[in-house]
């Protein structure tokens, strides 16, 4: 049976660290500035470069591909146009109803003649006025010299922060009050103030507050070595008698008590009838509302009414007119 119990005994589990996701990720704790972001930008901005493509070799070769050649045209033959026809047979018209016209009647008008335009000048051919082809040349080219460097604004723009800082830093003592006809009460028993050398410059302050940090500090970290410090108490249970209840002979007595739910139960109940009292008051005032509202648009509809109803104005009395008989 020994044996036996020796052969199932197992092995100590020996402690392994899981394998958790979380130790695989990282997280980037560095924020960049805004001094790294400026310079990445000036950094891309350089990498960026115009390449202007080449032209091109129908260009150089003497002729442009593509287009046809320009065919020479005959010269124009002068055409009388069909409106000026129109216009001899009207005038043709109108001047042979007026000879006719001119012997009835005897008229002297004179015959409107017509005004043929002259003839083109033949000799002058018109000629389409050629265009110049025109290269394009490359010309090289930067945004540097079209804009200042971003750093030179920079830098600019710093020494004007940093001048205006300083004009702030600066001390500016308020002018004296006037002492010309101010006289001290000698009975004053309050001494004058005693003028002090004072220091307000930057470094002193920076180190006495540096200084007055390190203390607090060391005054910090002396009271945490105190607490950590362990300090066993003295042992009095060891060494004194146990606790012994002390047995009372006398019986407890049996005094009448008011129960906290019945003294909620009686202020709730005068809860009750006041917010009923209340809901009761409200009621009847918008009763009462109601009423004054309905006798209100009583008296402003009957005042309407009588507004409405047609008054003729009366008959002014005139002068009597007498008239004269003309007969």
């Amino acid at each position: 049976m020994e044996l036996r119990r020796s052969s199932r005994i197992k092995a100590l589990t020996m402690p392994v660290s899981p394998n958790l996701r979380t130790t695989g990720r990282n997280r980037n704790y560095h924020i960049p500035s805004q001094e790294d972001k400026e310079r990445e930008e000036y950094e891309e901005m350089k990498k960026y470069k115009f390449r202007a493509r080449p032209p091109p070799n129908s260009t150089f070769s003497g002729g442009v591909s593509g287009v046809p050649k320009r065919k020479a045209k005959g010269t124009t033959q002068p055409k009388t146009p069909t409106a000026l026809k129109r216009k001899a047979t009207k005038t043709t018209g109108i001047s042979k109803a007026k000879d006719k016209t001119k012997g009835k009647k005897g008229s002297n008008t004179a015959m409107k003649r017509l005004k043929a335009l002259p003839l083109p000048d033949l000799q002058k051919v018109f000629e389409v006025a050629k265009k110049e082809s025109r290269i394009t040349k490359p010309v090289p080219f930067s945004f540097e010299n079209r804009d200042p460097k971003p750093t030179e604004v920079r830098e600019k723009l710093l020494k004007e922060q940093i001048e205006e800082e300083k004009k702030k830093r600066e001390f500016k003592a308020q002018p004296l009050y006037e002492t010309e006809g101010f006289q001290v009460d000698k009975n004053l028993s309050k001494a004058c103030t005693k003028v002090v050398p004072f220091n307000i410059s930057k470094p002193d302050a920076y180190e006495e507050k540096l200084r007055n940090q390190k203390e607090r500090l060391e005054k910090e970290n002396q009271d945490l070595a105190k607490m950590k410090e362990f300090k066993a108490q003295y042992p009095h249970a060891i060494f004194e008698e146990p606790f012994v209840p002390v047995k009372d002979s006398r019986y407890c007595k049996v005094e009448e008590f008011n129960l906290h739910s019945e003294r909620r139960g009686h202020e709730r109940k005068k809860f009750d009838i006041e917010l009923q009292e209340q809901r009761q008051n409200l009621e009847s005032m918008k009763k009462q509302d109601e009423i004054e509202k309905e006798r209100i648009d009583r008296e402003e509809v009957a005042e309407l009414r009588k507004k409405l109803v047609h008054k003729a104005n009366r008959v002014g009395e005139y002068k009597k007119q007498e008239y004269e008989d003309i007969s």
